[in-house]
């Protein structure tokens, strides 16, 4: 039975629940950051409105301001020098720009020869220092930066701006700006559109609406508009941490920190107010709480999925495991109990067959039946032990034991195949070996089955010692033989059940593989150590170590 086909399902199952887990658990994480998200919306939405409000309320009161009295060029002016427009277009009742003027009407009657004579008179004048310069430069800038006496066509204006600025950098014109907004608005224009709402123009990044009275059509740039709208958003407490920003209609109004956005107003399309937290903690301490909570479930459930997939895989690697020691067992006893059985059945069959008994000839198969027939009861014993051993139920008695009992029992046990001819079988005890505690059979067993690996893995000539010694309080039974030896891969496997280090040796000698996992069995149930020491040729030594009995102190 092979056991990675159930493993590689065990596996895949464990895999697709543990991708279920995780995909539910992403799933429940983001559903929560938008239920966070949510939360904070709600709560920040109210302040939202409230700054919408007072935003569409000061919009109105700008273009109210507009319809004010007065002429159209200190209109202009005003309107420009107070802020209330990056540049504003007066109307008349007909509908027509009164200043500054169309393009069609600029070359009309009512260009200032005067401004224009002090002007050549300016350029005549190349020394800048001359005081004459100064008083000329001085008259010109107050004739463009007046207005209430309308004396001067926005187009003669603006064209002594620029020439007065190119003359003399440093002088201050206030509209100069506002001049050059309308003009390039007028020179796109068809015709002034006066509406309520906010609309661009033909000209880039600029916007303009009509006043309540249509009298007045006021051009905002978008970093004009932003600016003042901004200005009216940062009057209104907010709490700290707190952002609103304008949002013109190109720009995006989402960004990392964007809790909530809305419309700014009707009269304003497009144009919207961000809510923005300042401090991005104060939304992801939140997340990160409840997300937190998520990650210690998913942690738990897939720990308690791996420990449960950990246990069933060892369950099954078990399971594999008795099948195929149950295959083995099986395989080896019938093999093992095969071969002396027959040689049994051979011996009786020729002793049937003999029409007279002869009685040397009838001894020696007799010798040879109980030969076979121990080597039966060996294997037998061999089998039962493993057995009761591997399923914990041998039943171990401990008791003080001397170890030379141990070795006299063991050397004993070994019967008659310690004095065949070539083989020596020496004992040595070393002088007051210490007491120790332990099964008496299980002990004599373990080194009845070394001292019988050592018989049979020898040659014709084998030397078998057997020494017992006391070392740091414990003490050491230690077989060695003059064998085959071991290699440094059979050292490893030695004491695993049913290996055999040579195949072809075992099935000449006898043997099913048991005798040394039997060893470390009695050994770890005596809470005691065995190794081996051996190279291939040199023979090999196996050593039990047995804690000895500490004696109390009289």
């Amino acid at each position: 039975m092979r056991a990675w086909p159930t493993l590689a399902l065990l596996l895949l199952v464990v895999l697709v629940a543990i991708g279920c887990v995780l995909w539910f658990m992403r799933e429940a994480m983001r559903n929560e950051r938008v239920a966070v998200r949510e939360k904070l919306v709600d709560a920040y939405r109210g302040q939202l409105l409230l700054v919408q409000a007072k935003t569409k309320e000061g919009w109105k009161n700008r273009l109210a301001a507009l319809d004010s009295s007065g002429s159209a060029a200190a209109r202009f002016a005003r309107f420009v020098r107070e802020g209330l427009a990056d540049s504003v277009i007066c109307i008349d009742e007909q509908g027509r720009a009164v200043y500054p003027r169309l393009p069609s009407t600029v070359d009309t009657p009512g260009r200032n020869a005067n401004a224009y004579t002090e002007l050549m008179t300016l350029e005549s004048l190349t020394d800048h220092s001359d005081p004459r310069f100064q008083a000329i430069a001085a008259q010109l800038r107050d004739m463009v930066n007046s207005y209430d006496q309308d004396a001067l066509p926005s187009a003669q204006r603006r064209f002594i701006m620029h020439e007065l600025r190119r003359l003399d950098p440093d002088v201050v014109l206030p509209t100069l700006a506002a001049e050059e907004l309308v003009a390039r608005y007028l020179e796109t224009a068809t015709s002034v559109v006066r509406e309520p709402n906010l609309r661009p123009t033909e000209v880039r990044d600029t916007w303009s609406v009509g006043s309540p009275s249509g009298h007045v059509l006021a051009l905002f740039t978008t970093a004009g508009l932003q600016t003042r709208l901004g200005n009216v958003v940062r009057e209104f407490p907010l709490p700290k941490g707190v952002t609103i920003t304008v949002v013109a209609p190109n720009e995006d109004a989402m960004t990392d920190s964007t809790v909530v956005t809305a419309s700014l107003a009707p009269e304003l399309p497009g144009w919207r107010l961000a809510l923005s937290l300042d401090d991005r903690k104060l939304f992801d301490t939140a997340a990160e709480q409840r997300v937190t909570r998520y990650l210690i479930v998913a942690g738990i459930v897939i720990g308690l999925m791996s420990v449960m997939v950990v246990f069933i895989a060892r369950g099954v690697g078990r399971q594999v495991r008795l099948a195929r020691l149950k295959n083995d067992l099986v395989a080896t006893v019938s093999h093992e109990l095969k071969t002396p059985l027959t040689a049994m059945r051979a011996i009786v069959d020729t002793l049937l067959e003999a029409k007279q008994f002869d009685e040397k000839k009838t001894r020696e198969y007799l010798e040879l039946l109980g030969a076979e027939n121990a080597r039966l009861s060996r294997l037998i014993e061999n089998f039962l032990t493993f057995s009761r051993l591997e399923r914990n139920k041998y039943a171990f008695e401990f008791t003080r034991v001397r170890p030379q009992r141990i070795v006299e029992e063991a050397v004993a046990a070994l019967g008659e195949r310690a004095h065949v001819p070539g083989c020596t079988v020496e004992s040595q005890v070393a002088d007051n070996v210490p007491l120790i505690r332990g099964d008496v059979d299980a002990l004599v067993t373990a080194l009845l089955n070394l001292l019988d690996n050592a018989w049979k893995y020898t040659g014709d000539q084998k030397r078998i010692v057997l020494r017992t010694e006391a070392r740091n309080g414990s003490v050491y039974f230690s077989v060695a033989d003059n064998g085959i030896g071991l290699s440094a891969r059979d050292r490893q496997r030695i004491f695993d059940s049913f290996y055999q280090a040579d195949q072809r040796l075992a099935r000449t000698v006898g043997g099913c593989g048991l005798g040394l996992s039997i060893v470390r069995s009695i050994v770890e149930a005596h809470h005691a150590k065995v190794r081996v020491e051996s190279e291939p040729g040199h023979g090999s030594t196996f050593t039990i170590e047995i804690p000895a009995v500490v004696e109390a102190a009289s």
